[in-house]
């Protein structure tokens, strides 16, 4: 269910421009399985409200649920929020975040250094156990997404990382504190992170890097899982950064008849996002404030 929206007046980024607002915070409930792709303009802002995303969110089969924040503007751009996904190997982000935390007194081990970078880099799901295990599986990575601001995470059984479940909107809170300057991890942390998110292996190299120019730079984290009797779970989440834009974008995806279908879905709207973003940001819009800390 969707509960009434509350909406006022705010100030929209540094440029101070009086925007409407509506106050994410009131949108929760909604079931994955619940709203398909080409949802109503009712569950979506901004420049998911554009002509070219309309239409190209009607093609797709499947579940899409999507969140934007233009760190120029501080601006964000919802679709579907608060549908819950699995998050698949995209939380191997928090995995290494949480390591990154809990070292900040000392180095990484070269074993800890080897197993971080296959992880992100090559998506090694022993890789990611381990890190896991080390980090003290839900307890300790809960602990941290907590202090992280992560409201709409939970866990499943011991050991099973990839079928954590979230939000877009809580992936945008953790990709705030993996980029901006905060008190859970230093710069050189963060910098660390995000220099193995964007040298991930060409073959998973995809999803919030479509349709981005070559030589912007994205650091992205994707993940991916076959799931009987509902297809394909596809996510990407990431940082993109350059040409005048930065921006983080987490998009996730159920429902998919095969990973390529998936991939291709978040591809077409990384593209039209990067497409329409500046002009939609330079316009009179409809935007969310205050759905992320």
């Amino acid at each position: 269910m969707i509960i009434p929206i509350s909406w006022r007046t705010c100030l929209a980024g540094p440029r101070m421009r009086v925007v409407t607002c509506a106050a994410a915070a009131c949108l929760v409930g909604l079931g994955a399985a619940a709203v398909p792709a080409g949802a109503s303009a009712g569950s979506a802002t901004g420049l998911f409200r554009s002509a070219a995303m309309r239409r190209f969110l009607a093609s797709r089969h499947g579940n899409i649920t999507a969140a934007v924040d233009d760190l120029t503007t501080g601006q964000e751009f919802l679709y579907r929020p608060g549908v819950h996904e699995e998050t698949a190997s995209i939380v191997k982000a928090a995995i290494l975040a949480t390591l990154l935390h809990r070292t900040q007194r000392r180095s990484l081990t070269a074993s800890e250094r080897a197993t971080a970078r296959g992880m992100i880099e090559a998506s090694d799901n022993n890789d990611a156990t381990r890190l896991w295990n080390e980090d003290g599986g839900s307890a300790g990575v809960g602990a941290f997404l907590r202090a992280a601001g992560l409201r709409q995470t939970t866990f499943a059984g011991p050991g099973l990382w990839g079928l954590t479940r979230t939000t877009p909107i809580d992936q945008i809170r953790l990709l705030r504190t993996i980029v901006l300057p905060n008190r859970l991890l230093r710069a050189s942390a963060r910098s660390y992170e995000l220099g193995l998110m964007s040298h991930v292996i060409g073959m998973d190299y995809w999803g919030v890097s479509g349709g981005i120019p070559p030589g912007v730079p994205v650091a992205l984290k994707d993940g991916w899982l076959p799931q009987p009797g509902i297809a394909w779970q596809i996510n990407s989440i990431g940082e993109v950064r350059g040409n005048g834009e930065h921006y983080l974008i987490a998009v996730m995806t159920n429902g998919n008849g095969s990973e390529r279908y998936g991939i291709s879905t978040i591809s077409g709207i990384s593209r039209i996002i990067w497409r329409e973003l500046a002009p939609i940001i330079a316009g009179p819009e409809v935007v969310v404030r205050g759905a992320v800390p």
